[in-house]
């Protein structure tokens, strides 16, 4: 029997473009999986639209709970997951119809731990803006991978979850859940905390397995119009990289990108501030603490000496 792919939507006010996302799920050339639907306290009509294919179809199971989040959301979906993979899906976006059967192949004739897939960005008429700029079908050691999460190669960037598949038992064996504090890069820390726990590589197959589009109302491109105060929590999820990069690998270039993470989000963090005239104080005493402990002397001087070392 063909091994079961658990699929996790977590759902918030995503009424508009939900059915585009599900009838995807239902026409996937692989059949044998089954979808979470996790109904994150919604208040547009996505919860109904959830329980009526929940009715045309037992695959799907539909959790109502309060809002907590997109990572609590998840994190539920995980917890009633019976897969052997794990694949995640955002429900403003669309899996292509091949998605889970590419991704699949990939994982069982590498015998790797996880797939980094290739996708397709769309802007909100389905024009597509960007895509793979070649065709590659590699594996990747996991000090590759994550030198990929910090400066992609194939595409724009390469943290997102829609473009990967999990294998279950690492994420259950090391109890692995996405940080519920954290609202922002998010995606990106639960690959890094991942990736500590693999054995066995990585598989990256460039070909397309999904659609991401580009909504303006979505948390991440509304974060530019306005000012969104858990944003600082993307320079959390920096800290926290760094430190398990620290933890897995002494290459000094990745010890590096990890601290230029910490300091361009504390970039974007102020441009933003400024950009909205926000004045918060707390903030403020984070990024100083975080740069004091992070990015002190000893930093600015090795990153010198290392650029010089390298031209």
């Amino acid at each position: 029997m063909k091994d079961k792919i658990s699929i996790i939507i977590p759902i918030y006010n995503a009424a508009r473009y939900l059915n585009r996302c599900l009838d995807n799920v239902l026409r996937q050339s692989y059949t044998n999986w089954e979808c979470t639907l996790v109904v994150d306290g919604s208040k547009d009509e996505s919860g109904s639209i959830c329980d009526e294919y929940a009715n045309k179809d037992p695959r799907f199971t539909v959790i109502h709970k309060a809002n907590q989040g997109v990572s609590a959301a998840r994190n539920t979906g995980i917890q009633a997951s019976t897969g052997k993979w794990l694949y995640f899906c955002d429900a403003d976006d669309e899996l292509m119809l091949n998605g889970l059967q590419t991704l699949l192949d990939a994982m069982t004739t590498s015998k790797c731990d996880i797939v980094f897939g290739g996708y397709v960005e769309c802007n909100e008429e389905g024009e597509v803006i960007d895509s793979p700029r070649s065709e590659v079908h590699k594996t990747l050691s996991r000090e590759e991978a994550i030198l990929r999460l910090y400066h992609a190669k194939n595409c724009n960037y390469e943290g997102y979850l829609w473009c990967k598949l999990f294998k279950a038992e690492v994420v259950t064996a090391n109890n692995l859940r996405f940080a519920e504090d954290i609202c922002f890069n998010e995606d990106r820390l639960f690959v890094m905390q991942y990736l500590t726990c693999i054995k066995n590589g990585v598989i990256y197959d460039s070909t397309p397995v999904y659609r991401y589009y580009h909504h303006l109302s979505s948390a991440f491109w509304g974060a530019e119009k306005k000012w969104n105060p858990r944003y600082v929590t993307d320079l959390r999820a920096y800290v926290r990289m760094y430190e398990l990069v620290c933890t897995i690998t002494t290459d000094k270039y990745l010890h590096i990108l990890a601290k230029n993470g910490i300091r361009s989000s504390i970039r974007k963090i102020r441009r933003l501030m400024g950009e909205h005239q926000i004045k918060e104080p707390l903030t403020e005493q984070e990024i100083l603490l975080t740069k004091k402990k992070y990015l002190g002397l000893g930093y600015q001087v090795w990153r010198l000496f290392y650029k010089i070392w390298k031209s």
